[in-house]
């Protein structure tokens, strides 16, 4: 949360060589749930902190902060995605940010519910800062649902000419991803070798 980055930035307890720094603000217990509740507020103090440090702020909203933030929304990835864009936290996010991660991951068994997020995630980020880089959520088993490599294939294909780049999250299981069913690097491998080639 907040106070942490607080408390590494203030008594300089961050790894030499460190030039940006990731606030992943989510509804789970490493977030509190005042930084749930006011996500763009705190963003804003994020960034002012970690820029008043010379490096480079990034932000990871992830799209079950709409599960506080807006409750009665229902339980789709879709209907989650469109409360997300509809709070603004795509834009909130990117407002002082140099990279904004569109957290997508979620649907990447769904092409076009994966594609439509991350364009108009994409959109509404740039719109709020036209200089922020934006760059798309992978998993090779996000929140426990299994993908293949086809699917992370297909998700890079259709939503390439729209970010900078992309996170892929290789996810064991632990205290920040308790439903993780599977470790598996063989598939990011596998995606990277048909992506990038070699």
């Amino acid at each position: 949360g907040f106070d942490m980055l607080k408390t590494a930035l203030e008594q300089s307890l961050l790894a030499p060589g460190v030039t940006a720094i990731l606030y992943d603000y989510e509804k789970w217990k490493f977030t509190p749930v005042e930084e749930q509740l006011n996500p763009a507020g705190y963003v804003r103090q994020a960034a002012d902190l970690v820029r008043a440090q010379g490096l480079r702020f990034l932000t990871s909203p992830s799209a079950n902060l709409v599960k506080v933030m807006a409750p009665r929304t229902g339980k789709s990835d879709a209907e989650i995605f469109a409360a997300y864009l509809r709070l603004g936290i795509a834009a909130d996010a990117a407002r002082h940010a140099d990279v904004v991660v569109v957290q997508a991951q979620r649907s990447l068994q769904d092409t076009d519910v994966f594609s439509d997020f991350v364009h108009q995630g994409a959109a509404q980020a740039r719109a709020a800062n036209p200089e922020v880089e934006v760059i798309a959520g992978l998993s090779t088993n996000p929140i426990g649902r299994c993908v293949t490599a086809d699917d992370l294939v297909r998700a890079i294909e259709v939503t390439r000419e729209v970010v900078d780049g992309y996170w892929m999250n290789i996810p064991t299981r632990n205290d920040y991803s308790p439903d993780i069913t599977e470790y598996r690097p063989d598939i990011a491998i596998e995606v990277i070798r048909r992506v990038v080639g070699g």
